[in-house]
């Protein structure tokens, strides 16, 4: 088994500065970045019906028509519903986000140990405690915090993550 990692010290500097930045706006304009978050959710879902409907309409046989059919269906009006409802759509994504910041938080408190031979992976620990913690805080205070906690969460999360890796890339030989 290999005791190191190799790191492109490089790659990983530059997107944790791109995370940090991301970050930093994210928190700066969590209203902004929660709607934009939700909004664009919204559009994903919106074209992704379509093309499935579109699909369902090229198949000849009525009985493979109807799945396609009925998921883009379902699908364009659940983003149509999210796009026309944004408040709705941030209440439930930031439900989602909570079992996301959870999940997250353990996986990378579980994979920080692969980085142990790497002076900086304490840095990747803490980020993945961090995010369990928010995930905690989310789920704690939901629905009340869903107008704020989508851009900041997701922020603060970002510039962890982003400071983790300039560190981490920075250490690493």
């Amino acid at each position: 088994m290999k005791d190191t990692l190799v790191v492109n010290r490089n790659s990983l500097m530059l997107f944790g500065f791109a995370l940090i930045v991301l970050g930093a706006v994210a928190v700066l304009a969590p209203v902004f970045a929660g709607s934009a978050v939700v909004i664009t959710i919204g559009i994903v879902l919106l074209v992704s019906g379509i093309g499935q409907f579109i699909q369902g309409l090229k198949v000849k046989s009525w009985g493979d028509k109807m799945i396609p059919l009925v998921l883009g269906g379902i699908t364009g009006l659940c983003g149509i519903l999210v796009i026309g409802h944004p408040l709705l759509g941030l209440g439930f994504l930031t439900l989602l986000l909570a079992v996301f910041f959870i999940l997250e938080g353990i996986w990378k408190i579980v994979s920080s140990l692969s980085y142990r031979s790497a002076s900086g992976w304490v840095w990747v620990l803490g980020s993945g405690v961090l995010s369990l913690l928010l995930g905690l805080l989310i789920w704690n205070q939901w629905p009340v915090s869903g107008m704020w906690a989508v851009g900041v969460l997701v922020g603060v999360d970002l510039l962890s993550t982003g400071i983790s890796m300039v560190v981490l890339s920075s250490r690493a030989t």
